[in-house]
């Protein structure tokens, strides 16, 4: 099974449009502790969102990921959030740790919000990622 999340982070630390913004603040799963003190700034966090096409048994998956854009402010987190959505419309075939990232297609957003607990601004979009493994001759 393809580890579409890390093949994500990888492709976008190629991006510099993004890095020229984030520098390497992409992760998965949730923001880590070690960067908590240093909120808020510039980062990408990026989680699977559910639903059935994330449980496909066949090679070719198509799960949807919910972004995470955060910024100093909401104008800074929408600079984020474009810089990704940029990086993943221009998704067409990419060979990444194995796995091939067919293409990428925002299923809603931007939706600018507010950690309730931490008041740090963020915009969230949700994408469908459509990846396979990848083939060696």
């Amino acid at each position: 099974m393809q580890d579409v999340l890390s093949a994500l982070i990888t492709h976008y630390l190629t991006v510099s449009a993004i890095t020229d913004l984030v520098s390497t603040r992409v992760f998965g799963g949730r923001l880590p502790d070690d960067q908590v003190a240093d909120m808020p700034r510039k980062c990408i966090v990026q989680t699977y969102a559910g639903g059935l096409s994330q449980f496909r048994t066949h090679r070719l998956q198509q799960p949807r990921i919910d972004h995470f854009s955060y910024g100093e402010d909401p104008l800074e987190a929408g600079r984020v959030d474009r810089a990704v959505c940029d990086a993943l419309i221009a998704i067409s075939r990419l060979d990444v740790n194995d796995t091939l990232l067919h293409s990428a297609a925002y299923s809603d957003g931007p939706y600018p919000g507010v950690e309730p607990e931490a008041g740090w601004d963020f915009m969230r979009r949700a994408a469908t990622i459509k990846a396979g493994e990848t083939t060696t001759a």
